[in-house]
């Protein structure tokens, strides 16, 4: 009798160490569901940064990049300079629809977010932004854009890629992070590169210059 107590005890004690595993693993995957967003990694080269995106992108998404380098390209590099050549378009998620667009024309004039948000109006809150390039995240001549599109109300940004200047390298994209914006990086960054290849060669001499 004291056998069969002994050895169902150590059953239990079995089945309640399988619970307790079963619940851990559970408790483990709800946390990775939940975790906040990686913090932007500044100062590489090439302007990348650790991993900040908080969704993906598909065929669609690719589609509005496009059209928002298509956009860029209204302006000419000798009329931007010394800043790079960004579009942006703003899209309803829910109807796919095209609510505002914008470029930056030439330096000292409003970027290409302000000029999409404007269009755009009450209609950016909630929508998607697509930008070129990394919203900037510094007071110039204009305003911070990231900070705008957090006013703004958007729910979604997909940006080409990290801006390589060290005023911004990931602040912009940390600053849209913190505000509970999903983000997505490096939507047809190959096109979004080569649209700014003056403005990342020139990055990258005044950061070797400065060495």
């Amino acid at each position: 009798m004291a056998t069969a107590t002994v050895a169902r005890a150590r059953v239990g004690a079995r089945a309640c160490g399988a619970c307790d595993a079963r619940r851990a693993a559970s408790t483990k995957r709800r946390d990775a569901t939940t975790r906040r967003p990686r913090r932007a990694r500044r100062g590489s080269s090439s302007g990348d940064v650790a991993p900040t995106t908080t969704s993906a992108t598909d065929a669609r998404d690719e589609a509005h990049m496009r059209r928002a380098l298509e956009v860029a390209a209204t302006a000419t590099t000798a009329e931007t300079f010394p800043n790079p050549r960004v579009g942006c378009v703003v899209v309803d998620a829910r109807e796919d629809v095209v609510v505002g667009e914008g470029y930056h024309p030439k330096a000292g004039e409003p970027h290409a977010e302000v000029f999409a948000l404007r269009a755009a109006g009450e209609l950016a809150r909630g929508a998607t932004a697509y930008v070129t390039l990394e919203p900037c995240n510094h007071y110039g001549r204009t305003p911070p854009c990231a900070r705008a599109l957090v006013d703004a109300g958007v729910a979604r940004v997909v940006v080409g890629f990290i801006d390589p200047d060290p005023r911004v390298s990931g602040g912009g994209i940390q600053t849209l992070l913190d505000a509970g914006i999903e983000v997505a990086v490096g939507c047809e960054e190959a096109l979004c590169r080569e649209i700014n290849a003056d403005f990342i060669a020139r990055q990258v001499a005044a950061r070797d210059a400065a060495r």
